[in-house]
């Protein structure tokens, strides 16, 4: 998962020629909105939560209490699992580890030099058709001194459903000395489908336009959502166990697998903090995709998201928390 946050910002671009953006296509916020079937696009409306009536109790259980499966002889091979029954689970906790106006500022470091910074917060709470859900933001930009080789202002938006603790509807801009792209993601639960819209302006590779849809999981994450699901996920206390992650990634249904290594501290955030260590594996149709990744969860009731690291194939990409905000 760590190497496809580094694809979103796009920071493997760094060993790429410094070259100018002014002539690309910007895409207005609306503009793939404006394409979505009329009945679709209401479904998918993000509405002020006081404007609507309060969510339907979802049904409780599903995965985040699931039992963990035990690892296969390989202990590699990851293939999707039995579909969720389809009534929406009920995965919050009470307490939550974060609450609305949390913001957290990260480093991104390629090869070990901080490239950019990137901030989440959690927003207030909106409404997506009948569901009542929690607006996560993420926002990533170029240091300054790092822009002589390559700029970045990229935006994250995901809407996650508040009870279900599953993603709703995904976006993303990107803004960069190479391209302009805007990314809008649908996720239909009723069909298990997602609708995957995508422009494109790149400066060599010119303009290109995607509309196209995709089986995925039940009650998957996005690739912002996924970074606050870990904090709320029963992940394994023992590396006998894994635990399985549906994740959306481009509109197609991906995994990811979460093993238990060791418990130890780590500074990060200002302080020094106990952390439980996990290494994560990414399979798409049963195949790895990226392996060598490690996430550092705090052990307090907050269960921050202490550090993301990845092994490339130059170097390490690593997304460190720097401040609580």
């Amino acid at each position: 998962m760590t190497g496809r946050i580094a694809s979103i910002f796009c920071l493997g671009a760094v060993l790429q020629a410094c070259s100018t953006s002014n002539h690309l296509r910007k895409f207005d916020n609306e503009d793939l909105g404006k394409e979505v079937p009329a009945d679709f696009a209401k479904r998918f409306e993000v509405k002020d939560y006081s404007s609507v009536a309060p969510t339907p109790s979802p049904v409780p259980g599903d995965g985040v209490k699931g039992k963990a499966k035990k690892k296969g002889k390989n202990g590699t091979k990851a293939t999707l699992s039995a579909p969720i029954p389809s009534p929406p689970p009920l995965r919050r906790l009470d307490p939550m580890p974060f609450q609305e106006g949390e913001k957290l500022a990260y480093d991104l470091r390629f090869l070990g030099v901080t490239a950019a910074t990137l901030e989440l917060e959690v927003q207030p709470p909106k409404m997506v058709g009948d569901r009542q859900v929690t607006p996560l933001r993420g926002h990533a930009k170029t240091v300054r001194l790092f822009e002589i080789v390559y700029r970045a202002d990229d935006r994250v938006e995901s809407y996650w459903d508040r009870d279900g603790l599953f993603s709703v509807r995904f976006s993303m801009d990107l803004d960069e000395t190479k391209q302009n792209r805007k990314l809008i993601e649908l996720y239909d639960y009723q069909k298990n489908q997602s609708y995957f819209w995508n422009r494109i302006d790149h400066v060599e590779k010119g303009f290109r336009e995607e509309k196209l849809s995709f089986d995925i999981r039940p009650w998957s994450q996005d690739m912002l959502s996924s970074l606050y699901f870990l904090r709320v996920a029963p992940l394994p206390a023992d590396g006998a166990s894994e635990y399985r992650m549906p994740v959306i990634v481009d509109g197609k249904p991906w995994e990811t697998v979460i093993r238990y290594l060791r418990t130890e501290k780590i500074y990060a955030g200002g302080a020094e903090r106990e952390a439980r260590v996990y290494h994560m594996e990414n399979f798409s149709n049963g195949e790895a995709k990226n392996r060598e990744n490690t996430v550092w969860i705090s052990t307090d009731e907050h269960h921050y998201l202490l550090r993301l690291e990845t092994k490339l194939k130059v170097g390490s990409f690593a997304v460190a928390l720097d401040r609580i905000l």
